[in-house]
């Protein structure tokens, strides 16, 4: 065997071995990416979920002050009152 077809031949095999590796390094990537995705998409349904809970005690809190408030409230409050609750139970 030459040097030459020595050279081809260990340049081929080398060629074919990284080849493979580079198909699972991307296939190990795409992998990964997905992982990454999925606990993205995750984080974000958490949030979301924690965002509506405390919007909902904002609300539970404006209308426990407005129910405190009716049981004292004057003619000239009530109307304006009236106003903010029907926001509120929209």
């Amino acid at each position: 065997m030459s040097i030459k077809q020595k050279l081809r031949r260990q340049l081929e095999t080398n060629l074919e071995k990284w080849k493979s590796e580079i198909e699972e390094a991307e296939a190990e990537a795409k992998a990964e990416e997905a992982k990454a995705e999925a606990k993205r998409a995750d984080a974000e349904t958490r949030k979301a979920v924690w965002s509506k809970a405390d919007d909902l005690k904002r609300r539970v809190e404006r209308a426990e002050e407005r129910l405190e408030e009716l049981k004292d409230v004057g003619e000239h409050r009530l109307r304006s009152l009236r106003d903010e609750i029907n926001c509120l139970v929209a």
